[in-house]
């Protein structure tokens, strides 16, 4: 079994064999966060390996994109595809998880949809007080490698209704599947957290935005989210609109 350590090395080896391309510099340069100035240090103490092997990949940073990784050279151990099925569709990056903690305050957290379990574990080590619900059984989900790192309850989308008094998240609800739907509905608490594209995007369905349009309001985002070149999303707070 290949370890973190191990994948961490030979991308190190990587960038020390890397060649610059020949002419000018490209419009995007290919850098990697880890000792930019968009790098974000894990806090001690906390364990947030897909973060780790992030910040080290081969990044792109364009005008106005940010930092994205993006690992497409084919020498590389891991990239995109391995990484989301290993710990998550998003990347949960330090920033991300202190600006979850600002959100809530003292509330809980109830994550519906929650896959390996990885958003729930991070925020945990965040001291965040977190239920994560997962319908599929880990070794029948197809959008995970089977491995769990948080107590993952089996429940139905519909349990999101038994937490009024937690904030909901979603992350990456299924593509044209009903069920971010059938859970925003369900909810009844006023605090939502989604990570993910918005409408027209790979995410959810017509039905969940537009009662995300109908029935709640934007109230901030986190400025440190990274997403995949390739598959960009963000994390946003919503709250719950009062009624006309």
């Amino acid at each position: 079994m290949v370890t973190v350590s191990a994948e961490l090395a030979e991308i190190q080896h990587w960038w020390a064999n890397r060649s610059a391309p020949p002419g000018p510099a490209p419009a995007e340069q290919v850098c990697r966060i880890a000792g930019s100035a968009h790098d974000q240090l894990t806090p001690a103490g906390v364990d947030n390996p897909y973060w780790e092997i992030v910040r080290q990949l081969p990044s792109v940073r364009g005008t106005g994109h940010g930092v994205c990784p993006d690992g497409f050279a084919r020498e590389l151990p891991v990239g995109h595809h391995l990484l989301t099925k290993r710990y998550s569709w998003a990347i949960p990056s330090p920033g991300d998880i202190a600006w979850l903690g600002d959100v809530l305050g003292r509330r809980g957290l109830v994550e519906i949809g929650a896959g390996s379990g990885y958003w729930a574990w991070q925020a945990r080590q965040a001291g965040i007080d977190v239920i994560a619900y997962e319908p599929a059984d880990s070794a029948a989900n197809a959008y995970t490698d089977g491995t769990e790192y948080s107590t993952v309850l089996r429940e139905g989308h519909s349990v999101a209704r038994h937490h009024p008094d937690r904030a909901l998240m979603l992350c990456w609800p299924t593509h044209n599947d009903s069920w971010a739907t059938s859970t925003l509905d369900a909810y009844a608490g006023d605090v939502f957290v989604y990570i993910g594209q918005p409408r027209g995007g790979v995410c959810a369905d017509d039905a969940f935005f537009g009662l995300l349009d109908r029935a709640w309001t934007p109230v901030g985002s986190s400025a440190r989210h990274v997403s995949w070149r390739h598959a960009g999303s963000t994390m946003t707070a919503y709250r719950r609109r009062e009624p006309a």
